[in-house]
């Protein structure tokens, strides 16, 4: 049986408190909702790191959604959260980690956000049918900083 302090209440992320885990979850979804304004037709996405799994706490788009994706599985948003660097693809198909969620999907941006001194979310955008411009990638740059200053301890 796990002590109290191994055991994690069913909705509890991993270091962060169930309130600030709402307040994080509130803050993904402003930026996601920003970004899908900003990049119509793309699927954007914010992870958060649970564990040993990104887990999608915020979405907007028409793509087929993977909820949780464990470490072992890799993938593009995982090469973000691991290296600590914006990963700009341009085309998934030439990319080993690319995990195929939908055949429409050309391009994707993963960008780590660290939060309380720790990368613990991905900033993702998959893009159907084409490339994203250098304007995208700036958008979603801009926005990942955006979300990393608020995420700043006060």
């Amino acid at each position: 049986m796990a002590t109290g302090e191994e055991f994690r209440g069913p909705r509890q992320v991993a270091h962060v408190p169930l309130e600030r885990e709402q307040s994080l979850t509130e803050v993904c979804r402003q930026a996601v909702d920003r970004l899908a304004a900003k990049l119509p037709g793309a699927q954007v996405y914010c992870h958060l790191l649970v564990g040993e799994a990104l887990r999608v706490i915020a979405s907007e788009g028409g793509l087929r959604l993977i909820y949780e994706v464990r470490r072992d599985q890799g993938g593009i948003c995982w090469r973000a959260l691991e290296t600590g660097e914006a990963q700009l693809v341009e085309d998934v198909r030439r990319d080993p980690d690319y995990m195929a969620t939908d055949e429409r999907v050309r391009a994707e941006i993963a960008i780590p956000v660290a939060g309380d001194g720790e990368t613990m979310l991905v900033l993702d955008a998959e893009f159907t049918d084409r490339a994203f411009t250098p304007e995208e990638a700036e958008m979603m740059l801009a926005e990942a900083a955006r979300l990393e200053d608020e995420l700043a301890p006060a």
